[in-house]
């Protein structure tokens, strides 16, 4: 089974990682199917984040509720590796509490950030296929707000009464009519 990834949540939990970096980053993703569409960036309160990860209970309650709000599925966890290769370590596996979510893990160690998603339960480890979706990337394609469409339609009436100012201007004078003899 394989499992997509908009390009622009890739990229939002590599940006994350290396913002946390030397402690490790952590948060939900979700989604729906087998489509990791969202990522909600968590504080990491682990007791010593540089080597492990424990999410905000608060904020992870939060993340649940805007999860549920978007009309989308929690499909599994994120953290990050600062320094070692994206391969669950012992404590990962010994903290996974449900082996239904996957389990993705960006690692910083090499020069290029590496992504390995995993599904992970306490008797196993399974890696699972990650592909990159750049095509249906629906994130990336942003709309304007509602204040950003009025300052676009102010400025293009305002650009054309400018060109109709001009124009005007640019005639000649009108012929002088005279009265008839």
């Amino acid at each position: 089974m394989a499992v997509t990834i908009a390009y622009s949540v890739a990229r939002q939990l590599v940006d994350d990682a290396a913002r946390q970096a030397p402690a490790e980053a952590c948060g939900l993703l979700a989604g729906t199917n087998n489509h990791i569409a969202a990522a909600h960036p968590l504080r990491n309160i682990a007791a010593a984040p540089e080597t492990q990860f424990r999410a905000d209970p608060e904020e992870q309650l939060q993340a649940l509720k805007a999860i549920d709000a978007a009309g989308r599925n929690w499909l599994g966890v994120y953290h990050s590796h600062p320094t070692s290769a994206p391969i669950p370590s012992p404590q990962d596996i010994d903290q996974c509490a449900d082996g239904g979510l996957l389990q993705l893990i960006v690692s910083l160690e090499g020069a290029q950030p590496e992504l390995k998603l995993w599904r992970v339960d306490q008797a196993s480890v399974a890696p699972v296929d990650l592909v990159y979706d750049t095509v249906h990337d629906h994130d990336s394609q942003r709309r304007f707000t509602k204040s950003q469409q009025a300052a676009v339609i102010a400025v293009g009436i305002a650009a054309v009464l400018i060109m109709l100012l001009v124009s005007l201007s640019l005639l000649p004078p009108a012929p002088e009519i005279l009265p008839s003899p």
